[in-house]
C-alpha cells in the first residue's frame, strides 16, 4: 500500500491576518436620516395652538412665537428681559446671543407684539406664578424667563 500524500502549502503566515475586504457601515448623513431640519409654519402654528391648551396657554404660545421668529436657543430664550424689547413705534427685540453670536436687533411683527404687550400686563399683576425658587434667574427681577415672580415668564 502506498500513501497518497502530497505537500499542501499554507495559505497564511506566522504573524498575520488577512481580512477579508468588507464594507465598514457609516451613519447616514443627517440629510439620508430626514429631509429638513426646520419646521414649517404650519407646524409652527399647530405647536402654538397646542400649547395654548396648558396652564400658561398665553405665555408658552407667546414664547414659542418668539423663538420661531428670531431663532432663539432655548438659552437664550430663558435670558430675555422685558429692559431687551421696545414697545415704542419701531418695536424692537435686542438678542444677546448665546456661543459668542453677535448681539442684533430684530424688529417686532404686530401680532407678536400684541402678545408681549399682554403677557407683560399679566405679569406684572404676578401672573403666572410658579416656583420660582427652580429657576437659576430668580434674583434676576427683569427676566422674562421661564421663572415666575412678578416680571418674568415661568
Amino acid at each position: 500500500m502506498t500513501a497518497h500524500l502530497y505537500l499542501v502549502r499554507p495559505n497564511n503566515e506566522n504573524r498575520s491576518v488577512r481580512a477579508k475586504q468588507r464594507a465598514i457601515p457609516t451613519r447616514p448623513s443627517n440629510r439620508e436620516l430626514r429631509p429638513r431640519e426646520y419646521l414649517t409654519p404650519s407646524e409652527v402654528e399647530k405647536l402654538i395652538s397646542a400649547a395654548r391648551k396648558g396652564r400658561y396657554g398665553h405665555r408658552d404660545a407667546t414664547l414659542i412665537l418668539v423663538a420661531y421668529r428670531h431663532g432663539l436657543r432655548g438659552i437664550e430664550l430663558c435670558d430675555l428681559e422685558w429692559s431687551q424689547v421696545e414697545f415704542d413705534r419701531a418695536a424692537t427685540l435686542h438678542v444677546r446671543r448665546a456661543k459668542n453670536g453677535k448681539p442684533a436687533a430684530h424688529p417686532i411683527r404686530g401680532d407678536e407684539l400684541r402678545a408681549l404687550r399682554e403677557l407683560q400686563l399679566h405679569t406684572s399683576s404676578g401672573w403666572p406664578n410658579t416656583a420660582p425658587e427652580l429657576s437659576k434667574n430668580a434674583s434676576r427681577p427683569n427676566n422674562i424667563a421661564l421663572s415666575g415672580n412678578a416680571n418674568r415668564l415661568r
